[in-house]
């Protein structure tokens, strides 16, 4: 069952305690957002709009980070080191409880890529099978199977993706068109890092389950950012980060493989440790030493969405975002390649500028109004990338805005 807030706060540090109960005694709306801000150690004259590629970790996070990795060097010993199987086999549930799944299903990795990597290596497939993909697909979750593709002669399929997409039924209509009775696999992005579209996922893996095709989804852009349901989607797989909107360490992850799938996917890596008696998808990463004091502190990542509740996390993206794509509709020669509905969006908003340089402004943007975005200089993606999270304020919003609109009136 789901970690309750009673259960949660019984766990954590006391000062986490006063911090939760200050939020919880929040006046406004915005005093809210405000102590959330609080716990990041961002630069106070930068409006950071990345979280996309990266996000800053909370200081939860970072503390907790410092105490492991001290506590790790002063005594690396095999007796100290026991406690990090029940800290990380904890971080396993919590991550569970979250996505709704069980803890068996969960296996911790180092980023979204080698999680994807880790089912792409892993799924036996053989010359005459067809994958299907999307253009606007992760190259991890691309150019993997097209490399594995190009060594066991499978297919791969590319579905290409309208640029904003046109409705929720289109983009499941072009996947189950691109699906013959070779089809094994169907993979795609929940959220493209690209510009934002949101893939029905349900819909997709319903459609993949029927034909006994496996459903692999990359969370990249969705994990920490809207409320993720695994069990409801019912996909049989689905990988994610932990620097990205879930606000941890850097090189911590997840894969997440559905239970009836365990059997039917090989280990990439095997070494010390690797027994086929491993419960679950532990056996998949089975990867030798690790960054202990890393992973632990991904669990305060996790423990802070619990704080705030996903629900809440995904509205007030909803709330940025939906704040951002308004206001630069109403720029001049401004073309938004996001669509503007929260069902087929998540935290990406993607806008053009088509008759200007783009370099040009993306540059000035960072030089003159710290404004730290992301920026595809070519293709139906081109564009300016905003991606906000819960440490943007919506006075950003309205600087970033405004510093896009002087921008485009030169």
């Amino acid at each position: 069952m789901p970690t309750t807030r009673r259960a949660l706060f019984r766990v954590l540090p006391p000062a986490w305690f006063a911090y939760s109960q200050a939020l919880k005694a929040a006046d406004s709306n915005d005093t809210y957002w405000h102590l959330i801000k609080r716990e990041f150690p961002l630069d106070e004259s930068l409006i950071y709009l990345n979280a996309a590629n990266v996000c800053p970790a909370s200081r939860m996070v970072l503390d907790r980070y410092q105490q492991f990795l001290r506590d790790f060097h002063a005594n690396p010993s095999f007796q100290n080191r026991e406690k990090y199987v029940p800290l990380e086999d904890r971080l396993r549930g919590k991550i569970a409880d979250l996505l709704n799944v069980t803890a068996d299903e969960i296996a911790l990795t180092r980023n979204t890529s080698e999680g994807s990597n880790l089912v792409v290596r892993g799924i036996d497939l053989k010359p005459g099978d067809e994958v299907v993909i999307t253009s606007h697909n992760h190259p991890s979750n691309n150019d993997s199977w097209k490399v594995r593709a190009s060594r066991d002669g499978f297919k791969v399929v590319s579905v290409d993706v309208k640029v904003p997409a046109v409705s929720a039924a289109q983009l499941v209509d072009s996947i189950k068109g691109a699906t013959t009775s070779r089809t094994k696999v169907i993979s795609v992005t929940h959220v493209t890092s690209t510009t934002g579209i949101r893939f029905p996922a349900r819909e997709i893996a319903a459609f993949a389950r029927e034909r006994g095709i496996w459903m692999h989804l990359d969370g990249a852009q969705s994990f920490g950012a809207i409320d993720v349901n695994l069990r409801d989607i019912a996909c049989d797989s689905f990988s994610a980060s932990a620097h990205k909107w879930s606000m941890g360490p850097l090189e911590a992850g997840l894969l997440f493989v559905r239970s009836e799938r365990h059997r039917q996917l090989w280990p990439s890596i095997v070494t010390a440790g690797w027994s086929d008696k491993l419960v679950g998808a532990r056996k998949f990463e089975v990867f030798g030493q690790r960054d202990d004091a890393r992973l632990v502190s991904f669990e305060s990542a996790i423990d802070f969405l619990a704080m705030m509740g996903m629900p809440k996390v995904e509205a007030r993206l909803t709330e940025l975002t939906s704040r951002l794509k308004q206001q630069f509709a109403k720029v001049d020669g401004a073309v938004l390649r996001t669509n503007l509905e929260p069902s087929l969006s998540g935290g990406v908003v993607k806008v053009d500028l088509p008759k200007h340089d783009l370099k040009q402004v993306y540059d000035r943007l960072w030089n003159e109004h710290k404004i730290a975005i992301a920026m595809t200089p070519s293709g139906d993606s081109r564009g300016l990338r905003f991606s906000p999270h819960v440490y943007n304020t919506t006075t950003e919003i309205d600087r970033a805005v405004e510093a896009f609109r002087q921008v485009a009136r030169s």
